[in-house]
């Protein structure tokens, strides 16, 4: 591995959103100018609700009480070469350490976050660096328990609930790991290793329990494939004459 991404990956710098100003002093402007501009964005619109959206609630619910209440929103400055072999890495590291991140308190550890910056990357470049590294990571990472989530300028993924919301618009480009939710559900029915990530954490014990949980979370619509993937997260049993 190249010796400054290992140095990057081993020991990524956090930076806690409550403490943003004087922990981010030693950043370059751009990348500072950036880190405020997340967070009033973070304040603004996602604690905030949205007609757009095309439900009730704020965009993210969980957001206003990190932000406040648990203080457990936390910034990353990625700084490093922009390739997925140069990113994921780094990504690993931090979903390694989210564990140790405070709070200390069982329903407060819901509401961390850590939030991945890449001051260097141009605003188109999401699709040729945030996505595929957040395509190629997401199996290791649900398999942790947590979700990462992909966020930049002009991203085309559509609302759940309104096809012509953008939800994943952000104003600079963002890599974002958090702890899975009960409602992540609806997102993990592209593939079969995701679904099992969300059965083993919930405790999900049959098929049957599933579709359970997907009736009562009024999901308004499932990928083309989604039965394949149930199938492929609940294996038939062996039959035994």
């Amino acid at each position: 591995m190249n010796p400054r991404i290992e140095n990057l990956a081993s020991d990524p710098l956090l930076i806690s959103a409550d403490k943003l100003v004087e922990q981010s002093a030693g950043l370059p402007a751009t990348s500072r100018a950036q880190l405020l501009e997340v967070l009033a964005w973070l304040q603004t619109s996602i604690a905030k609700p949205n007609p757009l959206i095309g439900r009730r609630g704020h965009v993210c619910p969980f957001v206003g009480p990190a932000l406040t209440r648990f203080r457990s929103v936390r910034f990353h400055v990625y700084q490093g070469e922009l390739h997925p072999a140069a990113v994921e890495p780094v990504m690993r590291a931090l979903a390694a350490r989210f564990p140790t991140l405070p709070p200390a308190t069982e329903v407060g550890r819901e509401f961390r976050a850590i939030l991945t910056l890449f001051p260097e990357l141009p605003h188109d470049g999401g699709p040729v660096l945030i996505d595929p590294v957040q395509y190629a990571m997401k199996p290791e990472i649900t398999a942790q328990g947590l979700m990462i989530g992909q966020f930049y300028p002009g991203c085309l993924e559509p609302g759940l609930h309104n096809p012509d919301y953008r939800p994943l618009e952000a104003p600079h480009p963002m890599l974002v790991i958090r702890p899975m939710q009960l409602t992540d559900l609806m997102f993990l029915f592209s593939r079969p290793e995701c679904l099992r990530a969300y059965v083993r954490k919930f405790g999900v014990s049959s098929r049957d329990e599933l579709m359970a949980r997907v009736a009562a979370a009024d999901i308004p619509k499932l990928p083309t494939l989604w039965e394949a993937v149930v199938d492929a997260a609940f294996p038939a049993e062996p039959h035994v004459d």
